[in-house]
Formats: C-alpha cells, sequence, structure tokens
C-alpha cells in the first residue's frame, strides 16, 4: 500500500539573520531561489530562535521542546539519545529519514569528527558539522572529488579544539576572507550535492522521505567564493546599528561594510546551491508531493551594537531568524505573516501536516492553520533563553511591541519596539515604562511557568 504522507524537507542554514532574503525587503541581497521558494510558501517576519547558539536552537526545534526542558540551553551539553526527535517519529510512519552535513547534537571540541554519530532516528547520516577543519564527511568528500584540494579547503579549528590544531585561516567574523579552494569544493557544495544524491535515490520509491540539508554558512569564517563577493559593492552597503560607545572592535566604516558584503556573498553562494536541490525535486516530480522548509538556527549580530557572531537573547540581531514554509498547491502560497512564532513550533507543525498525531511532551504549536490562511489562535509572545551551568543566565520575552530580557544577576533590558525598532535605548528604568516593564514581567513568568518541564507525571494519588 503507498504512503500517502507528504515528503518534508529542511533547509537549515546556520547564524542567519531575519534580514538576509530580498522577498523580506532586503534590496540590497540577492537570495533569487530563496525569493522563489517564498513566492510558493508562506514567509513568517517574526520567527524567532529559542536559544541564541547553536546547540540548544537546533535540539530544541527537532524535538519540539524548549531548551530548559531539554536540560540544554548553552553549547557544549550534548543531546541525549533517548529523547524522540521529528526523525524518531516519522521513521516510525514509514519515513526514510537523512540529516546530511550540520547537526550539532554532539560537541565538536574533543570529539574524533571520524567516529559515527548516534542515529538520533536518522537512517542517513552524513555529518560534518564545520567545513576544513576536521577530518570529517566534508573533507573526505573533497578528498573524493580532488585530492590536490584538501590542503586549500582547510579552515582554523576553534580555539576550543583539543586535538592537532590547524593554523591556516581566521575564524572571527570580522577577519573575512576569500575560499582558497575551487568554488565547487566549499562545505555548501558538500552539502547540496549528497542531499541531491539523496533525493534522486528517492526519485521511484514509494516511501517518503524526511531530510535536513544542513548548511554550515553563513557562520564564521567569513570565507565565501571570490565570484560571490565580486556580486556586493561594499560602498552601498548600510552600516551597523549601534550607540557611539558600543563600537568595542574599533572598525571603521569601511571594515564593517567589508563584513556584511562577505556576509551576504555566502549567502548568495547557499542561496544557488538551494535552487541545484529544488531544482532535483522538479527534475525527480517530487516537488509537488515535498513541503519545503527554510530557517536557520540563530542569527548574527553583524556588527549591530557592535558586536558580531552571537550571544545572550537581549537583540533580535541573533535570535531574529528567517522562515519559510512551503507546501504545494497552498492558496495562500506568496504571503507574508507578521505572527510571531518560534522554532519550536516547527516540529508540531510537520507532524500536523504529515497526519502524525502531536505527542503531549511537545510544546510549540502547528502553524497549519496560519500557513493556509485560515482563522486561528494569535501568539502573544516569544521566549528565548539561554543558561551555562552555574553561570550567566537568561530569560527574554518579546510580544509586537515590547521585549524584555532578565538575567540571573538582576540586569534587566526593556526596549519599546515600535518607538525603538532597533534596539538602541533600554527602558527598564524610565518612569513612564513602569507599568509596562511589570506587565512583561508577568507575562514572562506566565510563560515560563508553562515551559517549565511537567515530567514526570503522577501514577497515583499519593
Amino acid at each position: 500500500m503507498k504512503n500517502n504522507r507528504p515528503n518534508i524537507l529542511i533547509i537549515y542554514t546556520d547564524q542567519q539573520r531575519w534580514d538576509t532574503i530580498r522577498y523580506a525587503g532586503n534590496p540590497n541581497i540577492i537570495t533569487p531561489n530563496l525569493d522563489d521558494l517564498a513566492s510558493r510558501g508562506v514567509l513568517f517576519k517574526n520567527a524567532f530562535s529559542n536559544a541564541p547558539v547553536c546547540m540548544p536552537s537546533r535540539m530544541s526545534m527537532l524535538s519540539g521542546q524548549y531548551p530548559s526542558t531539554l536540560g540544554v540551553c548553552c553549547n557544549g551539553i550534548e543531546m541525549p539519545e533517548h529523547i524522540p526527535t521529528l526523525a524518531t517519529i516519522l521513521g516510525q510512519y514509514g519515513y526514510s529519514t537523512a540529516n546530511i552535513g550540520k547537526l550539532h547534537f554532539k560537541n565538536h571540541s574533543n570529539r574524533d569528527h571520524r567516529e559515527p554519530y548516534p542515529s538520533y532516528g536518522f537512517d542517513t547520516l552524513i555529518i560534518s558539522e564545520e567545513p576544513g577543519c576536521y577530518d570529517d564527511a566534508y573533507i573526505k568528500w573533497v578528498e573524493l572529488q580532488n585530492p590536490s584540494a584538501v590542503d586549500s579547503c582547510r579552515s582554523d579549528t576553534p580555539p576550543e579544539w583539543t586535538g592537532k590544531p590547524i593554523r591556516k585561516n581566521p575564524r572571527n567574523t570580522h577577519e573575512p576572507y576569500i575560499f582558497e579552494g575551487p568554488e565547487n569544493l566549499t562545505h555548501s557544495c558538500f552539502v547540496a550535492s549528497e542531499i541531491e544524491i539523496f533525493l534522486r535515490s528517492h526519485e521511484n520509491l514509494h516511501k517518503p522521505f524526511f531530510a535536513i540539508a544542513g548548511f554550515y554558512a553563513p557562520h564564521t569564517p567569513l570565507n565565501p567564493p571570490k565570484r560571490f563577493v565580486e556580486l556586493y559593492n561594499p560602498d552601498n552597503l548600510p552600516l551597523p546599528i549601534m550607540n557611539k560607545d558600543e563600537n568595542k572592535l574599533e572598525l571603521t566604516d569601511i571594515q564593517w561594510q567589508k563584513i556584511k558584503a562577505y556576509y551576504y556573498a555566502l549567502i548568495t553562494h547557499v542561496d544557488e546551491e538551494i535552487g541545484k536541490i529544488l531544482r532535483v525535486l522538479d527534475e525527480t516530480k517530487q516537488r509537488n508531493n515535498t513541503i519545503v522548509i527554510f530557517t536557520s538556527d540563530h542569527g548574527e549580530h553583524l556588527g549591530d551594537h557592535g558586536a558580531i557572531q552571537k550571544g545572550p537573547p537581549g537583540y533580535d540581531s541573533c535570535i531574529h531568524v528567517p522562515l519559510i514554509i512551503s507546501i504545494p498547491e497552498n492558496q495562500n502560497n506568496g504571503s507574508i505573516t507578521n505572527e510571531l512564532v518560534e522554532a519550536v513550533d516547527i516540529a508540531p507543525t510537520i507532524l500536523d501536516m504529515c497526519s502524525v498525531q502531536i505527542p503531549p511532551f511537545f510544546q510549540g504549536i502547528s502553524l497549519v492553520k496560519i500557513i493556509r490562511g485560515e482563522k486561528h489562535k494569535q501568539r502573544k509572545s516569544t521566549f528565548m533563553e539561554s543558561r551555562i551551568p552555574f553561570g550567566k543566565s537568561w530569560k527574554t520575552i518579546r510580544t509586537k511591541d515590547f521585549k524584555l530580557c532578565i538575567s540571573n544577576s538582576a540586569e534587566e533590558l526593556l526596549f519599546d519596539l515600535k518607538k525603538d525598532p532597533n534596539e538602541l535605548q533600554n527602558r527598564a528604568k524610565v518612569k513612564n515604562y513602569q507599568n509596562v516593564l511589570m506587565d512583561m514581567r508577568k507575562e514572562l513568568l506566565s510563560r515560563w511557568f508553562k515551559i517549565e518541564k511537567q515530567y514526570p507525571l503522577k501514577t497515583g494519588q499519593y
């Protein structure tokens, strides 16, 4: 009997801001394939990661549970193997499941990347967590394509790496450079090439697939191929938004514009590879039965507030992410919604679209009614969190009009998003905002209680 459930393809980038798609209103970036996908889907302008760094964000999104429920609110804590993921659940319904590229359920720093991953419910795992700094699936792929190019595709190991270090190219946002290897051998090309093989292998199978294309870009290092850098004139790009005293790196305007140009170039390169993936769906006649989801695990400050990369969930630049959900033959395709949504909503949405019961331990809400343009209950706020065990902790609540961030040291940031969308003025101690501050504290506590882990359940009255 044929399984009539749809295919699911998640295109998952790393460290990509929400404002980096032309269709979403950025005239300075070149993203024709993402624009086309948005025109054939629904673009969410107010989508937020539940954590501002990779591991908790990815685990939360793919398990349908908040980071604190999982017990993972920072990098460096591995995903418990007993927790069900989307792959686990969909596999039980006959899906072929795959993750190709970055997953980041295990630590990078102290692991031999030649060793196999735990399955986490995936039938196919071709893992490469970072481009060129480990002996992983990406380096082996480069070796297969062109053995002499391996060294030119390398990048520095991170400072936390416990093995033999590679010192070749920088890793910081403020140190962009041109990719040294052949253009067709970038990590983005590797992900697209391997996912294309997976998709073609399912052309004639009467079995649905759930697949993740785990791109590493535009995460640092900012090293796009030269062709994509040449598409951008840094002089034409807007400067980061910051107060006068926030430029702690003391970079010039020209340096900040160059950083943005290289970041945009990486995104345009990924966009081109996404186009190749989507064309394979068309060529294999699988597009009409495939739901395509594009998003990122968190953002990138990119100079806003003088910061780079990511950090605590105080500013939109590191927690506000792009989200496109494309369902074939949906009458609401091409629309843009301003509804508040969270990454934790993606898992229940996928199960809902696949006619699979949503487990009671999932904590997000299905977005299917929004996607179809139907009447729905609006989310009042989004919730973000970050915690270093026995260290710095943040909880953030964001409505459409205000954002409140509170740390475990009692530091508070309150932003009026209507009057100050760039979050330049902290109003937590402003007299006229004390009622707003109290309302936002109540909303944060209310969400915190709802998010708090409810298991194990009672098994008797006493």
